[in-house]
């Protein structure tokens, strides 16, 4: 009699684990924090994060036109912004720190599934400098949201932070009304000055050989073969390119570091490779002194305030903006950053520095 007894309870915790289980699972399908099942549900916000868990999931499942592709700098965008001055529906596509072929990456994903009307990409010098044939999705990221596998999905169905942070997070921000717009902002709690800009520069003392073009042309080419192929293969579409502006520090290091003739190599060869395409667009901000020049639009020697990225975004819809390069303008562009380097580098952080 003990021995049934004893099955009895083995049977009925086992049913009940096996509820559990299958309780949990139902409740992460339900809402699905990473959007790896579906957009989110009626009536619910889309809180978005954290990009390397959440991005795969809205390129594939929400519904959308345009595309924002970028790293860090792109973050602050906020998604109305471009919605309201392009008629469009837009999901941003962003890897912090992201090269080129990060991002192609996200952009063949949303071309697999969803007709583009529009890419917006912030052209990042540094980006162009990546490996072209490394791809970030590796076993540092969470693999069982990218790899279509449905059997590692119990790292995701059954993950406790996923349960008991992830979704109370969402359901918490709905309550306190998130702007679906600002998806992966940071900027809120930063502070933008050129005294927390110059905090965040360590100065090399002294300047570095330059990189000889060998050793970063290779790099540099191939990440904009990756770029141009897909403007090749999808001529519906219309590509923005964005080079946002760094500040005065960003290229001194770069000076200082030897490699600023590779950053000039850069500027060359997207402008002239790119510019060429009709469906494309190249807007330049990098060498706009207003603004490289006061330290107060920025948190570091890259990142700059939201109102910055919201001009960028406004000029960006303009058809007869001053950013915008034009056919026969790219050797004075390129001429125009070169010298405001050479000053920056020889004048205005010398001023900078002398004086501290």
């Amino acid at each position: 009699m003990e021995k049934k007894g004893f099955h009895r309870f083995l049977r009925q915790f086992a049913v009940l684990c096996a509820a559990l289980l299958i309780g949990c699972a139902f409740f992460v399908i339900l809402f699905d924090p990473f959007y790896h099942y579906h957009g989110p549900l009626p009536g619910l916000k889309a809180v978005v994060t954290k990009s390397e868990y959440q991005c795969i999931g809205t390129i594939r499942n929400f519904s959308y036109d345009s595309v924002l592709c970028g790293s860090s700098t792109a973050e602050n965008y906020n998604n109305r912004w471009f919605d309201e001055l392009f008629g469009a529906t837009t999901v941003k596509a962003i890897k912090s720190s992201g090269t080129t072929a990060d991002l192609c990456y996200y952009l063949d994903e949303a071309f697999s599934t969803h007709e583009i009307r529009q890419v917006f990409y912030s052209l990042d010098l540094f980006a162009l400098d990546g490996d072209p044939k490394v791809n970030f999705v590796n076993d540092a990221m969470p693999l069982y949201l990218y790899d279509k596998n449905p059997f590692n999905d119990v790292k995701y169905l059954w993950n406790k932070d996923v349960i008991f942070e992830d979704i109370p997070y969402l359901l918490a921000m709905n309550l306190a009304g998130y702007e679906e717009g600002t998806s992966y902002n940071w900027w809120e709690d930063k502070t933008f000055s050129r005294q927390e800009a110059l905090r965040h520069y360590v100065r090399l003392e002294t300047v570095a050989d330059p990189v000889p073009e060998a050793e970063y042309k290779p790099r540099v080419d191939g990440n904009l073969d990756l770029l141009t192929q897909r403007i090749q293969e999808h001529p519906e579409t219309r590509f923005y390119f964005l080079l946002p502006p760094y500040s005065m520090l960003w290229w001194d290091n770069a000076y200082r570091s030897g490699v600023l003739e590779e950053y000039f190599y850069a500027r060359r060869e997207a402008l002239e490779r790119l510019t060429v395409f009709e469906n494309v667009r190249v807007l330049d901000f990098q060498s706009e002194e207003s603004i490289i020049l006061d330290l107060d639009h920025y948190m570091d020697p890259v990142h700059f305030s939201v109102d910055i990225n919201h001009l960028l975004a406004t000029e960006t819809a303009d058809e007869n903006s001053r950013y915008l390069v034009r056919d026969g303008e790219v050797e004075s562009r390129l001429l125009e950053m070169e010298e405001l380097a050479e000053k920056i580098c020889t004048k205005e952080t010398e001023n900078i520095f002398s004086n501290r």
